[in-house]
């Protein structure tokens, strides 16, 4: 079935919506975590902007717990609408609350919230409103917006930068990008109703049906997207941490890290697409067994100019078999309960991810050993591998269960 205008409308302002959401409730803490940490965590230093962040994740569950199932009685629309204003409000409010840490972590506890209901709305509205046959590629959106956070986020701080220079930028500039997370609230306003919650029966329990008689489903939703969250958290997430252990420049670093970006914004796109010929199962295998071969590869990047090249592949493995896994999540519920299983289901998973991040890096700080964290990661990268390709060999195919539902 063709794309019709309102179709190619809807995938752009999705992808910019999942974009901002991923770029509110992380990158922009991450990307300013030296300024924030001198000025607001000053005792705590990094690990208190990182605190930040885990929180705003774990707030999550609890949100999409509570606006999942909201969202399957009520519409889509609706839910994404306050989950946009909600999550964006407090982060207005940080600029204006220096050195005080325990604020800025409620705040973050709050924007998380709110972001578990954004989810209820974001990862499944575009799906809903899709013919099947687009419904692949377009799942690589789920993880190709961690690439498009960060560039945006790289623009920002650029164009900031350029302007107000070293000092303007550590006493306004980190605040100011702040204010730019606003533009989630249009975005919220902008995406549509899911054709499918429409013609939907409602029902008046959804997370009761869900836990009844949804139990596996919601088991191999929350693991595959934890298992895949991870393997991003391990390749993508740390790689500036791994980068920076190698001796490279900051300079360096960025070049690198723009380049990766750039990646997994397309590799993601590229297994969704396979997925809708082979099936999202088997595309999870392809891309489990890609990475438990690439694993150490880690060990051989000592150098700007071999990490140019080996980087790039990594990031494209890391992410291609994640391509199909927002819509398989999705294709797991049927229409009167996904928002409540997807949404709660990928903020455990997402969870689970950022945890794995912590886990890598508290075990290369008790190991010795020039090569650590490259024997860490590459370690990490092959377990969580070989434990997705096991979970998606017994998981069942998924593909077109839209339709039926």
């Amino acid at each position: 079935m063709k794309l019709e205008k309102w179709h190619i409308k809807m995938i752009m302002l999705n992808f910019l919506s999942y974009t901002f959401l991923v770029y509110n409730y992380s990158t922009i803490l991450v990307f300013n975590s030296p300024y924030i940490s001198s000025q607001i965590f000053s005792k705590y230093s990094v690990i208190g902007a990182y605190s930040a962040v885990l929180i705003s994740v774990i707030m999550r569950i609890p949100g999409s717990y509570i606006l999942g199932p909201l969202s399957d009685k009520y519409g889509r629309r609706l839910i994404t609408r306050i989950s946009g204003i909600g999550s964006v409000i407090p982060l207005v409010i940080v600029p204006f609350i220096s050195h005080n840490p325990i604020l800025i972590i409620l705040l973050y506890a709050i924007q998380g919230f709110f972001t578990g209901g954004l989810t209820a709305g974001i990862n499944v509205i575009g799906l809903e409103n899709l013919p099947e046959e687009h419904r692949g590629w377009f799942s690589g959106s789920a993880f190709s917006v961690g690439g498009s956070a960060y560039l945006i986020a790289s623009l920002v701080f650029f164009t900031l930068y350029s302007i107000l220079g070293n000092n303007g930028y550590d006493s306004i500039g980190w605040k100011i990008m702040f204010f730019t997370s606003i533009v989630m609230i249009p975005l919220s306003f902008s995406l549509p109703e899911s054709i499918k919650i429409m013609k939907s029966k409602r029902v008046k329990n959804p997370l009761g049906l869900l836990i009844k008689n949804y139990r596996r489903e919601f088991i191999f939703a929350s693991l595959m997207t934890g298992l895949w969250a991870s393997i991003n958290a391990v390749v993508i997430l740390l790689l500036p941490n791994f980068l920076y252990d190698k001796g490279l420049t900051k300079v360096e670093v960025s070049q690198i890290i723009t380049l990766s970006g750039v990646i997994t914004i397309i590799s993601p796109f590229l297994g969704g697409l396979l997925s809708e010929r082979i099936g999202r199962r088997k595309v999870s295998i392809i891309g489990s067994i890609l990475n438990l071969l690439s694993s150490p590869i880690f060990l051989f990047i000592n150098s700007f100019n071999s990490a140019l090249y080996l980087v790039s592949i990594l990031s494209f493995l890391a992410l291609f078999g994640s391509g199909g896994i927002m819509v398989y999540v999705n294709e797991l519920f049927p229409t009167n309960i996904r928002s409540s299983g997807v949404s709660i289901s990928w903020s455990i998973g997402f969870t689970i991810g950022t945890l794995m991040s912590v886990i890598v890096l508290s075990i290369v700080d008790i190991m010795t050993g020039i090569s650590k964290f490259s024997v860490v990661e590459t370690f990490a990268l092959a377990i969580l591998s070989v434990f997705a390709l096991l979970l998606s060999v017994l998981s069942k195919e998924t593909k077109g269960n839209l339709e039926r539902f």
